[in-house]
């Protein structure tokens, strides 16, 4: 086993050929993250779900260095995507074709996996990524026999978040209290004062949950259409608190790095 890692040595492009042989032939665990620049309102950079995929990536492979023996490499989270053209209503929105996407991330994990790579953890920063991802995935296990695993890692700690959220169902969708607490935990800039509660989610039924976090959605109908957003945002970001965005990314590490060694010994 590699032992005595320095933080650089688990960056796949901090590593040399010579020092990824190792690495391919433990059949190491490959983490890669997608987020996206859009639009978060008035008070998120627009770089909101890159900066929090990309941290939490760093937390992540801190929590399996110290914690499990798993052999793992990470890549640098990817900056760009899909999001609907509804986003383009606020600046700061940079858009992707769905098959473009898709045809990217088949391509990279292919990449991977012909090097020999064969467990790869796929974690979506972004809403708008997961059923393109999905179908990735099995064009990826139709094409090389791999299957790669894909997670919305933020919801795996859906139970510990809604234990200390202090907003109500409708208030964590899009630059809402979650995301908005994580960058406070993450420490990156955030305006407090253009905090608003216009696009707080009222719409909640039996077959929309109308919160990421809160009741189950049982058919797919897109929160832009039947909660208009007249800020950008979709939800209420004035409840958000960095100790909400610490628990919250603690317990998505944990639960992600139980996964991993279930995912990574599965064979």
């Amino acid at each position: 086993m590699i032992k005595e890692r320095h933080p650089m040595d688990y960056r796949f492009e901090y590593l040399t050929s010579e020092q990824l042989k190792p690495y391919i032939e433990q059949k190491s665990l490959l983490v890669m993250g997608i987020g996206t620049i859009e639009e978060h309102g008035a008070h998120l950079p627009t770089g909101t779900d890159l900066f929090i995929t990309q941290r939490f990536m760093d937390d992540f492979a801190a929590y399996l260095e110290a914690h499990s023996s798993v052999p793992f490499l990470t890549l640098p989270a990817i900056w760009t995507g899909y999001s609907a053209v509804e986003m383009q209503r606020w600046p700061g929105t940079i858009r992707m074709k769905t098959r473009t996407v898709m045809d990217m991330m088949r391509e990279i994990i292919g990449s991977l996996c012909e090097m020999g790579f064969d467990k790869i953890l796929l974690l979506n920063g972004h809403g708008h990524h997961t059923e393109l991802l999905r179908v990735v995935a099995r064009e990826v296990a139709d094409d090389h026999g791999v299957y790669p695993a894909v997670v919305n890692f933020l919801y795996l700690g859906t139970k510990e978040y809604n234990a200390v959220r202090k907003g109500t169902a409708g208030g964590s969708i899009h630059g809402g209290e979650d995301e908005t607490s994580v960058m406070l935990h993450y420490g990156y800039p955030v305006d407090a004062a253009r905090y608003t509660d216009a696009d707080h989610v009222t719409y909640h039924t039996d077959f929309v949950a109308g919160d990421n976090f809160i009741g189950s959605t049982r058919v797919f109908w897109s929160t832009w259409n039947y909660h208009p957003s007249r800020t950008g945002l979709l939800g209420d970001p004035i409840p958000s608190s960095p100790e909400t965005g610490r628990a919250l990314i603690e317990a998505c590490v944990r639960h992600l790095a139980d996964f991993a060694e279930e995912y990574w010994r599965r064979r």
